[in-house]
């Protein structure tokens, strides 16, 4: 899926990869002693899952364009960034009491966020695979 010639899921993929980075950043942050980064990072988690929405849609609809030989990598690549938006989801939801933030660092929130962030990396290789060896999205004889 293209727009302005350009592959749309690669302008997209930045947001959420970018915020779930800084919160997991924020989580080490108010594990140091910074407590303040804790709601840094609950804001965060929240756009990199909203940011992560439509990022997901154009990547489906290019991973049905996948070749054969790119359809394992890509299908990886997938239920990878699937599972981190999952993570995260949950280490957004451990954040909440009774639907209210809680104030203070937690430490299951962080831990899935370190998670998240493990499998993000894992997921964002296989993206890498996808286009630096497969050639996905990549507009060739212009």
């Amino acid at each position: 899926m293209r727009i302005f010639k350009h592959p749309l899921h690669a302008m997209l993929v930045h947001f959420p990869v970018a915020s779930w980075s800084l919160a997991t950043a924020c989580d080490g942050l108010s594990l140091a002693g910074f407590t303040q980064a804790w709601s840094y990072a609950w804001l965060l988690l929240a756009v990199g899952l909203l940011s992560a929405v439509p990022a997901m849609i154009a990547g489906s609809i290019d991973l049905a364009k996948l070749d054969e030989a790119a359809e394992r990598d890509g299908n990886r690549h997938m239920i990878l960034m699937g599972s981190a938006w999952t993570v995260y989801l949950c280490a957004l939801l451990a954040r909440l009491d009774d639907m209210t933030p809680v104030l203070e660092p937690q430490l299951l929130s962080i831990a899935l966020s370190v998670v998240g962030f493990g499998v993000m990396m894992v997921g964002g290789w296989y993206g890498g695979q996808l286009v630096y060896h497969h050639g996905a999205g990549v507009k060739r004889g212009d």
